[in-house]
């Protein structure tokens, strides 16, 4: 596929939402945009059509392969490069920066819809089209790209929601980031990432949170703390003591002392 650059200039644009240019083209060794340095008001989906591409942002490096496009303000706070890759763009107005949910925002798209973008894309490289016409297109692809996001935001919520789950009714097992890892099928720092997204807390610190609430009834029997260290699924009762402690504020013996200020031995027999 050829490449080219197609931009879209009026004199009266009404304030209308307009794709300001399309293209396809292809990284080289002096191919380097830096977002923070850019002059232009725009917002940019790039999607990979064959090979990879980086994007940077926030101090860590993603990976753009087939089929994943970025879709992003500029200026912005992210550079993209690449040599060996393949890409289509299409630019909109700034004017639509008002229905965007985040400022930057790695997706995946469907096979369907990179065919649908290619042949719009395709298609306005010649065609002229007034501002009108512009608009209709440019608002009826920006909500294609926003709903494809929405629904994957949806769908790692809720995969998200199944580790929280599994640790809420196993959490006296020996869990570990390497098992929720593997068993979810996501990388330990996307797993992290995502978790904390939602939850505030990774999902290692929630664990432990969770045991500790499920020790608190336990303590109040009469088992040995690292007895009831192992029901909770710590694997020694120091180590318990010192999550517990830094969780609670006092230790597990002093929270067991309590119960001896609430509930003294005498009213208990009395009863």
């Amino acid at each position: 596929m050829r490449n080219f650059v197609r931009q879209f200039h009026y004199t009266d644009e009404q304030h209308l939402p307009i794709i300001r240019g399309v293209g396809i083209g292809e990284g080289s060794s002096t191919y380097h945009w830096d977002a923070r340095v850019r002059k232009e008001q725009l917002i940019v989906l790039q999607v990979t059509l064959t090979g990879e591409g980086f994007i940077e942002m926030g101090g860590r490096r993603i990976s753009l392969t087939e089929n994943n496009a970025f879709f992003a303000k500029i200026p912005g706070n992210y550079r993209y490069f690449g040599e060996e890759w393949q890409f289509l763009f299409i630019e909109f107005s700034a004017i639509m920066t008002q229905w965007l949910d985040t400022s930057i925002s790695i997706i995946e798209l469907s096979a369907d819809l990179i065919e649908r973008l290619r042949r719009v894309v395709l298609d306005l490289k010649d065609r002229e089209l007034s501002a009108v016409q512009n608009a209709k297109i440019a608002f009826a692809l920006f909500l294609d790209i926003k709903e494809t996001i929405q629904n994957q935001i949806r769908q790692k919520t809720d995969e998200i929601q199944a580790v929280k789950i599994y640790i809420d009714t196993h959490y006296f097992e020996d869990i570990s980031l390497d098992f929720l890892s593997e068993r979810y099928m996501k990388s330990k720092y996307t797993l992290i990432r995502q978790f904390e997204k939602v939850y505030k807390s990774s999902p290692i610190n929630y664990l432990k949170q969770v045991r500790i609430i499920h020790s608190l009834s336990l303590l109040w029997e009469e088992e040995a703390i690292a007895q009831v260290a192992r029901k909770v699924g710590f694997s020694t009762g120091n180590y318990f003591s010192k999550v517990f402690k830094k969780e609670m504020g006092m230790s597990p013996s002093e929270y067991r002392r309590q119960k001896e200020i609430y509930y003294p031995r005498e009213s208990i027999n009395q009863k």
